[in-house]
């Protein structure tokens, strides 16, 4: 447990990635949606969907968390698994206390009516429907479900290389290729449309929680094999 809280540790020690600069990124984009309301102006409620942003810097921490720690963490006598629960409870707090700052933040987006202009820009409808705990939970998933993506596909390199790297998005474009051609042969899409309009937000976060423990085992499994 020491190895592992000493992994943890390693991680939060680089402030500037983990925790200053996604939101330094997030609030500048605040700014500028802020900006951008004030000119055009409107009675209405303006969605940005600039909290996106933040969503996208879990997968890029998830990508280069892995490059600048492992074989460090390893040369310092931590074991592969050690390392891999270590980096796990580190992206779950910093997942956790994201989800529950987007929501404060939600709160006060509301309280406020939209910053004072209107803007709603840490709720989303939809995902950000229902709940509190409900809403902390998807939040909570999605960062750490994108963080796994970016972890497992980081994990791919390290095994494999790039050669591995390369077949990797050669069988993701043929599955994805095959998927769409088919779709629209078969007229699907209005179907799919309407099975995806169908799912519930926390049905959807279910979905994610499973893709993410799948991403988790398969990342494992390569970084136990993996080359120092």
């Amino acid at each position: 447990m020491n190895r592992i809280a000493s992994v943890t540790k390693l991680h939060l020690r680089d402030k500037l990635s983990w925790i200053y600069m996604p939101w330094i990124i997030t609030l500048a984009n605040l700014v500028i949606h802020l900006i951008i309301r004030l000119c055009i102006g409107g009675k209405d409620g303006m969605y940005s969907g600039g909290i996106s942003s933040l969503y996208v810097y879990m997968l890029v921490i998830g990508i280069i968390a892995l490059p600048q720690t492992f074989v460090f963490t390893l040369g310092l006598g931590i074991r592969r698994k050690d390392y891999f629960a270590g980096t796990a409870m580190n992206a779950a707090l910093i997942s956790l206390s994201t989800a529950i700052l987007l929501l404060l933040l939600a709160l006060l987006e509301g309280w406020s009516g939209g910053w004072g202009v209107g803007l709603h820009f840490f709720r989303m409808p939809y995902w950000g429907d229902g709940a509190v705990l409900g809403q902390i939970a998807r939040n909570f998933v999605l960062m750490l479900h994108l963080f796994f993506l970016g972890f497992v596909i980081s994990s791919v390199q390290r095994r494999y290389g790039w050669f591995g790297m390369i077949m990797l998005s050669g069988v993701v474009f043929a599955i994805v290729s095959i998927l769409v051609v088919l779709s629209s042969y078969y007229q699907w899409w209005g179907r799919l449309f309407q099975w995806v309009a169908g799912k519930s937000a926390s049905e959807w976060a279910g979905w994610l929680f499973a893709l993410m423990i799948v991403y988790a085992l398969a990342s494992y499994s390569m970084l136990r094999k993996a080359a120092v």
